[in-house]
């Protein structure tokens, strides 16, 4: 089914506007409400809220314009693309894994769906899963929208997603050193082989993923950059804290959005190979639920 370019880029518009500024909104109206204050509707609020402001308006959306739920990939359940998904966020769990270990913690710690041994902690984990459930499916709608909404040159899919993750990666990776030696000049580095060991580890389980899905992406046709750009940039968004201007704050915030865009990246291969939504929403499950990646 085909949608215009304005009805395209409207639709990817709106849904990147209300994830960005939503949350803001609805907890300012929260807060004058004091709705918060009703007993037993704090964990409610938690889950319900990251899922209204990522999949509800593209949801809305699909059933306003009568597209096809074949044409997100959700036609039927696909447990192949859905454990491909999982899979994926394997090595950013063993990275947690790790990371307990030099922080001298028992390693089920890292994985908060078996470490959640208390009601408290089970909640915190439905409300880190139905986000990054949320952040998944929504990168998986801006980069279906994105083929319609935005005319690029076709690439080899190997190619650009290379090229992308090169840049992401970099930029990363640059954000890291500054924020070390910025943390070294402040004399913030007392448990300084485990922040130095994060900064390491987790882009390497991240790295791993995207590894795994450019030896996929070889020989797999063309795509669009827009196609690839879209989802990095959504779920990079998602690690943006507010405006904060004081700089080891912004160099931390940098690197962070480089890892999510990342990630990004990894749903926008995963959509244009597997066409289904089932397996970004597998990689989003498994990251809330098996790791405790930021």
């Amino acid at each position: 089914m085909y949608t215009s370019t304005e009805d395209a880029r409207s639709d990817l518009f709106l849904s990147g506007a209300v994830f960005v500024f939503g949350g803001i909104i609805v907890q300012a109206v929260l807060r004058i409400t004091q709705v918060e204050r009703v007993p037993g509707i704090r964990v409610p609020l938690g889950i319900l809220l990251p899922l209204v402001t990522t999949i509800l308006v593209p949801f809305l959306l699909i059933r306003y314009r009568k597209e096809p739920w074949s044409m997100y990939g959700l036609a039927g359940f696909s447990g192949r693309a859905f454990g491909l998904g999982v899979a994926l966020a394997l090595p950013i769990a063993l990275a947690g894994v790790a990371l307990a270990l030099l922080a001298q913690v028992p390693p089920l710690a890292a994985i908060p769906l078996a470490g959640a041994d208390h009601l408290a902690g089970i909640e915190a984990v439905l409300v880190r899963t139905a986000q990054w459930l949320g952040y998944a499916l929504l990168a998986a709608y801006g980069s279906v929208k994105a083929r319609d909404a935005f005319r690029g040159t076709p690439q080899a899919l190997y190619t650009g997603a290379r090229q992308i993750a090169g840049i992401l990666g970099i930029a990363a990776g640059i954000a890291a050193v500054l924020l070390l030696v910025s943390m070294a000049a402040r004399g913030q580095l007392g448990g300084g082989m485990v922040i130095a060991a994060a900064l390491l580890l987790w882009p390497v389980g991240i790295a791993s993923a995207v590894v795994v899905m450019l030896g996929r992406a070889r020989g797999a046709g063309t795509v669009a950059r827009p196609t690839l750009v879209t989802p990095a940039v959504l779920v990079g968004l998602a690690a943006f804290g507010g405006l904060d201007f004081e700089a080891q704050a912004l160099v931390r915030s940098v690197h962070l959005m480089g890892l999510f865009a990342l990630l990004g990246l990894v749903i926008g291969m995963l959509a244009e190979l597997r066409q289904t939504a089932w397996a970004a929403a597998g990689l989003g499950l498994a990251i809330g639920a098996l790791t405790i990646f930021p």
